[in-house]
C-alpha cells in the first residue's frame, strides 16, 4: 500500500516569515546597540526546559578512628618522654660540667643554674655561672647569666674545627678581703686552673671569646668610692689558629667600657693566647673624662688625700713572656686637689715606702719598665701638709700648671724635667723648674723655685705652730736654688719681707692683754730685722751632707721643702724673742 506523501507545510508565508528571522537575528550580531526586531508570538519557538544540575553530593569527614587515636596518643608519648629525657640530660649535663670545672680550679667553686645542648647546632648554653672565692665566698667572686659556646662555623671553611665563647652580661666583684687572701695564698693565679676550667665546657678549642656589656667592680676599704667598669666589652679572634713566631702577636682584641659612670676607655690590639708559659698582649689605649675621686681609697694608703681630678691619657703597653714594658704618651689631670700629708703616725710607713721607691727607681732592669712622655696637671692644687703635734701647717700652690716630661724608671731615656707656675697659698706668684738624674749612686737633682709677693697671713698656721702668733699684714717673697749630688746637698733659701705688720687692733680686740703685749714685742723684733729698704735679707744655707743619702729622691724633696721654708720664714725667731723677753 504505498503512504501518502507528508504535507508540505512549509508555505510561502511561512518561508516568508523565517527569513525576516534569520535577517534579524544577523542584524543583531552585526549591531549589538540595535533593538531586535519583533517577532510574531505565533512564530516564536517554543523554548528548551533548563536541565537541573545534578546536585554533588556532599562529602562526609572521615573519622579518626580508633586507630588514628592510638596513633595520636603514640605520638604524644613519644614527645613527652623526649621532653623529659632531654630534661633529665640537661640536668646530667649541667652537673657533669660543674664538677669538670670544679676539678680544674684551686681555691674557687664553680655553680652553673642550668645547661642545654642544642643538638641540630651543637651549641651548649650555661646559665646563672657563678664563681666564689673559698676564703671568701660573699659576695661571688664572678656572676654569669648566660654563656653560650658553639661551633665557628665560618672557620670551617679554612678546615679548622674551633669554638667560640660569648659572656653576656658577667658580674665581676673583687674586694680587699678577697684580694688579701690571693695575695696570700701561694698557688700562682696562672696555676689555679681557669683556662683548663674554660677549655673543660666544650670539646672544641676555643678560637673567639666575647664579653657583651660586662660590669667590674673593685671595693678597697671604702664601699662609697668602688672602682667600677660598666658596659665593659671585649672581643678576641682568632685565638687558636696560628702559632706564632716570638714577639707576634696575630688574634686581634677589642675592649671598651665606662669607667667610674662618666670615663671612657678603649683598647685595641693584638695578642698570641698561645704563648708560654702566659699568653702576652700588645695593644694600645685611651681614656678620657676618668673621674678621679674614685681613687681616694687607694691614693690614701700613699699619705695622699684627693679631690676632684679628671684624667685622660693614651699610650701602649706590651706584656708578655718575654717582653715588658709600659710607653705612656700623655697623662692630663684637670681640676686636681692633691696633698702629701705627714705626721708621725705615717713616719714608718713613709720611710719603708720611700726605700722601695728608691729601691724601684735604681733598678735598671725592673719587672715592667714605664716611660712617660709627658704628664701634666692644669687647674689645678698641690700641697703639702705637716701634722705633727708640735708643728702643724700646710703649704700650696694652686692654679697650679704643671709639667713634667721624660719619666722613665731607671731614667733609661735620661734626666726628668718639671716646670711649675702658679700661686703660693692663693695670693703671688711661684714658679719651680728642676731635673732629676739618674740615682743609682744616690739622689741626684736640682731645682729653682721663686715665690713673689705672696701674702704674710697666709702662713698664720705656721706662725702659731712656731711662734705662737698671727701675723696681720705684709707680704714675702722667698728664692732657693738647691742642688744635691754624690750624697750632699749645695744650696740656699733667701726671704724677703715687706710691710710685716704683727699687731692689728681690730683684728685682735678679742684676745688677751698679755697676748696683745706679746704680739707687740714679736712686731718689734720684725721691725729691727728688717733692712733700710725695707726688706729682710736673711740667707739660710742648705748646703751639706745628706744624712740619709740612700733614701728616696722624693722623702729629700719633701724634707727640704719643709725644712727650707721654715727656716727661711722664721730664721732666728725663737731667739730674738727670747731676747726681747729678757730686756723687757
Amino acid at each position: 500500500m504505498r503512504v501518502p506523501d507528508a504535507p508540505n507545510w512549509q508555505t510561502p508565508c511561512y518561508t516568508f516569515h523565517q527569513r525576516r528571522l534569520q535577517e534579524a537575528r544577523r542584524g543583531i550580531m552585526a549591531n549589538p546597540a540595535a533593538k531586535p526586531a519583533r517577532i510574531p508570538r505565533e512564530n516564536q519557538e517554543p523554548p528548551e526546559p533548563e536541565t537541573a544540575r545534578p546536585e554533588r553530593p556532599l562529602k562526609s569527614r572521615p573519622t579518626i578512628g580508633r586507630r588514628g587515636l592510638l596513633w595520636l596518643a603514640a605520638a604524644g608519648a613519644v614527645a613527652l618522654i623526649l621532653v623529659l629525657v632531654a630534661s633529665h640530660f640537661d640536668e646530667y649535663l649541667r652537673r657533669n660540667l660543674e664538677a669538670k670545672m670544679n676539678q680544674h680550679l684551686k681555691g674557687y667553686t664553680v655553680s652553673v643554674g642550668h645547661a642545654h645542648l642544642n643538638p641540630f647546632t651543637f651549641s651548649l648554653t650555661l646559665q646563672q655561672l657563678v664563681i666564689r672565692q673559698q676564703a671568701n665566698p660573699e659576695p661571688p667572686v664572678a656572676d654569669v647569666p648566660r654563656l653560650k659556646t658553639s661551633v665557628e662555623w665560618r672557620e670551617l671553611l679554612t678546615f679548622h674545627l674551633v669554638a667560640d665563647a660569648v659572656f653576656d652580661q658577667p658580674r665581676v666583684h673583687v674586694d680587699l678581703p678577697q684580694l688579701l687572701a690571693e695575695n696570700r695564698d701561694p698557688t700562682k693565679i696562672r696555676d689555679r686552673g681557669w683556662q683548663q676550667a674554660l677549655e673543660s665546657i666544650y670539646p672544641l678549642k676555643f678560637n673567639l671569646v666575647a664579653v657583651n656589656d660586662g660590669d667590674v667592680v673593685y671595693v678597697d676599704t671604702d664601699p662609697q668610692h668602688p672602682l667600677h667598669i660598666s658596659h665593659w666589652n671585649l672581643n678576641a679572634s682568632n685565638i687558636r689558629n696560628i702559632h706564632s713566631r716570638e714577639r707576634t702577636y696575630p688574634s686581634p682584641i677589642h675592649s671598651d667600657g665606662v669607667i667610674f659612670d662618666t670615663g671612657r676607655g678603649v683598647l685595641d690590639g693584638n695578642a698570641d693566647f698561645l704563648a708560654e708559659p702566659f699568653p702576652g698582649v700588645h695593644a694600645v689605649y685611651k681614656v678620657s673624662n676618668v673621674p678621679l675621686e674614685q681613687l681616694r681609697p687607694l691614693s690614701a694608703k700613699a699619705n695622699l688625700s684627693l679631690k676632684g681630678g679628671i684624667l685622660a691619657s693614651h699610650g701602649e703597653f706590651e706584656y708578655g713572656p718575654r717582653h715588658k714594658e709600659v710607653h705612656i704618651a700623655d697623662v692630663t689631670v684637670r681640676g686636681l686637689d692633691l696633698d702629701y700629708i705627714h705626721s708621725a703616725a705615717t713616719a714608718p710607713a713613709e720611710k719603708a715606702r720611700g726605700k722601695q721607691v728608691a729601691a724601684a727607681a735604681r733598678n735598671q732592669s725592673p719587672p715592667v719598665p714605664v716611660l712617660i712622655d709627658r704628664l701634666r696637671l692644669t687647674g689645678s692644687k698641690v700641697g703639702l701638709v705637716n701634722r705633727s703635734a708640735d708643728h702643724s701647717f700646710r703649704f700650696f700652690v694652686d692654679g697650679a700648671e704643671l709639667d713634667v716630661t721624660n719619666v722613665s724608671t731607671g731614667f733609661r731615656n735620661g734626666p726628668t724635667r718639671a716646670r711649675l707656675t702658679g700661686r703660693f697659698m692663693g695670693s703671688g706668684t711661684a714658679h719651680a723648674n728642676a731635673t732629676f738624674r739618674d740615682d743609682r749612686n744616690g739622689p741626684d737633682f736640682n731645682f729653682l723655685i721663686a715665690v713673689e709677693n705672696a701674702n704674710l697671713p697666709a702662713l698664720n698656721d705656721l706662725f702659731r705652730s712656731y711662734g705662737k702668733l698671727d701675723v696681720a699684714g705684709g707680704t714675702f717673697s722667698v728664692y732657693s736654688e738647691v742642688k744635691v749630688h754624690n750624697g750632699r746637698i749645695e744650696g740656699y733659701v733667701k726671704p724677703l719681707f715687706k710691710d710685716v705688720k704683727v699687731y692689728d687692733p681690730q683684728q685682735d680686740k678679742d684676745k688677751p692683754v698679755l697676748k696683745k703685749l706679746y704680739e707687740k714685742v714679736v712686731g718689734g723684733v720684725a721691725h729691727v730685722l728688717e733692712n733700710h729698704r725695707g726688706e729682710d735679707a736673711t740667707v739660710a744655707d742648705l748646703s751639706g751632707p745628706l744624712s740619709q743619702p740612700h733614701t728616696s729622691t722624693w722623702d729629700i724633696v719633701v724634707h727640704l721643702v719643709s725644712n727650707a721654708f721654715v727656716k727661711a720664714i722664721l730664721p732666728g725667731f725663737e731667739k730674738e724673742i727670747e731676747a726681747a723677753r729678757k730686756r723687757r
